[in-house]
């Protein structure tokens, strides 16, 4: 005689993976991280392929075409990049003559960015591409369910930026010495 097979386990309600993870696959950050790597290899392909230009260097191309005349540290700050990064990608913009950097009156060791012609006419024809692959990826969803999702964001950028400013017991890296800081 064989044991009954046991009773299967009733569906997890919506949201149980994410609440309670217990593998990556579950991981709200891992799935996200997916979800960029995903669809953001054709916004890759875009830039790369059609404009010539880096995903990183698209990011500052649309925050200086809303925000001219801005500062590489505080374009470095909005995008979440570190100042060297940023530098690099500043300097092959300046490179492609796809933005200017002007000296600030009375301050010559700070500057403005802002999108030349060429670069304000990449923005124009690459944005509503980008846009488009954006409104694709939110197709399958309803008015309500799109309406949450960017409350949701919204509301976990808000919580994000409080524990980094808040959880001091985690610890800093530091690449430039080769990995983990050792005291």
């Amino acid at each position: 005689m064989t044991a009954p097979a046991p009773a299967p386990h009733p569906p997890a309600a919506p949201g149980h993976r994410l609440a309670h993870p217990q593998a990556a696959n579950d991981l709200l950050m891992y799935r996200l991280n997916r979800l960029i790597a995903v669809a953001g290899s054709l916004v890759v392909r875009l830039c790369e392929g059609g404009y010539g230009i880096t995903r990183r260097e698209w990011g500052l191309m649309m925050m200086l075409a809303q925000h001219p005349g801005m500062p590489p540290a505080e374009l470095a700050q909005r995008l979440g990049l570190d100042r060297a990064r940023t530098s690099r990608a500043i300097t092959s913009l300046l490179t492609k003559k796809l933005i200017t950097r002007d000296a600030m009156p009375g301050d010559r060791r700070q500057a403005q960015l802002s999108l030349t012609a060429a670069g304000q006419a990449v923005h124009d024809e690459l944005f509503p591409q980008v846009k488009a692959l954006n409104q694709e990826l939110l197709a399958g969803l309803g008015p309500e369910a799109v309406a949450g999702l960017d409350q949701a964001l919204a509301d976990m950028q808000r919580r994000a930026e409080a524990l980094v400013a808040t959880r001091t017991d985690v610890p800093r890296t530091y690449r430039l010495r080769g990995g983990r800081h050792v005291d």
